[in-house]
């Protein structure tokens, strides 16, 4: 391939890219478990709530940091661009922020109420008018946790196509620069949705199957979670190794370029990481672990084998490592990847 390869884009979007997804993954999967059974998979869905907001908000700090006068950030938010890819979704990702904050607030524990805590201030400063009366507003009542609980659901169900989004986002922002070949394909948002809705169960799953798992949660509460979660994991492998497979073919049924690009993991340098890392040891090995866990429920029709933290602890380390790994080589052999002109 001709030209000078440059690498504009470091480890910093990497870690931006994948703690993104996590997000938005952990917020789609939270509400989604709220939908299928409040009560049955609240654990899911608090554990989802109380991961959401802090990924990204970590990611957004190394992209400004990345930014090559970033003091200046802030400018992107004061227009909207509808033309502009990087516009939408620095939009797009105020809104998720802001959703998955009050989202995570609304699943605090009942004692993190923040109008009791408002009202617990020091009462030598009730001296002063402004706060009795800020103590006493009505307003301030009806932001009591009791009255926004019920938004739960709302803000689960504008939330969800809203996580999406910006798991997908990624990979349009991507897959919208024509002259990098190996990003210029219809099936990398596609690829970055799925693994971003995988790593955000494995999040879910190494704090809810794996580290509560540990504490001692309830046999009861483990075997309900842990059916659910990797039975929604399992589809996402699935779905997954679909994009993969069909990113590679879309290299391969393009012009020259992509062809060449696809050489990349191909044979070329990338070839380890992307198979033996983000395939083998981010998707097939959690695969057959779920697989294992699975089988006697889906095709005995017994219960799911005695719950062994150990093993949902592998499949979300190694789903979490693959997803790294993926990114990894997306964008670095992105930027590897030239036109050809000859």
């Amino acid at each position: 391939m001709e030209g000078t390869i440059f690498i504009f884009w470091n480890w910093m979007v990497v870690i931006y890219l994948f703690v993104a997804g996590i997000s938005a993954g952990a917020f789609a999967i939270s509400a989604l478990a709220y939908f299928l059974g409040e009560e049955k998979y609240q654990d899911i869905t608090r554990f989802g709530a109380y991961i959401a907001p802090f990924p990204l908000l970590f990611g957004l700090m190394f992209l400004i940091y990345d930014l090559e006068r970033p003091q200046l950030f802030w400018k992107l938010l004061l227009t909207l661009q509808v033309h502009s890819v990087m516009s939408l979704g620095a939009w797009l990702l105020v809104i998720f922020s802001v959703l998955s904050f009050f989202y995570f607030y609304l699943w605090l524990p009942d004692r993190f109420d923040i109008v009791e805590l408002l009202r617990k201030t020091p009462q030598s400063w009730d001296k002063w008018a402004i706060v009795r009366r800020f103590k006493t507003h009505p307003l301030l009542e009806k932001l009591h946790r009791k009255h926004l609980n019920g938004f739960r659901g709302w803000i689960g169900m504008v939330g969800i196509p809203v996580s999406l989004l910006v798991g997908i986002y990624t990979g349009v922002l991507l897959g919208a620069l024509v002259a990098r070949p190996f990003w210029n394909n219809p099936m990398l948002p596609m690829l970055f949705l799925a693994s971003a809705l995988k790593t955000g169960t494995a999040s879910i799953c190494l704090i809810g199957c794996f580290f509560k798992g540990l504490r001692g949660m309830s046999r009861e509460q483990i075997e309900t979670n842990k059916f659910i979660i990797h039975s929604i994991d399992f589809y996402l492998m699935i779905l997954s190794i679909i994009a993969i497979l069909l990113f590679i073919f879309g290299l391969y049924t393009s012009p020259r370029s992509s062809v060449e690009a696809a050489h990349l993991i191909m044979g070329g340098e990338f070839t380890f990481l992307f198979w033996g890392l983000a395939v083998v040891v981010g998707l097939l090995l959690p695969l057959s672990l779920e697989v294992y866990e699975l089988i006697p429920h889906f095709i005995s029709h017994t219960a799911m084998r005695q719950h062994n933290p150990w093993i949902s602890g592998v499949v979300s380390v190694s789903v979490l490592a693959g997803g790294f790994i993926l990114r990894y080589v997306v964008v670095y052999a992105g930027q590897m990847a030239k036109i050809v002109t000859t």
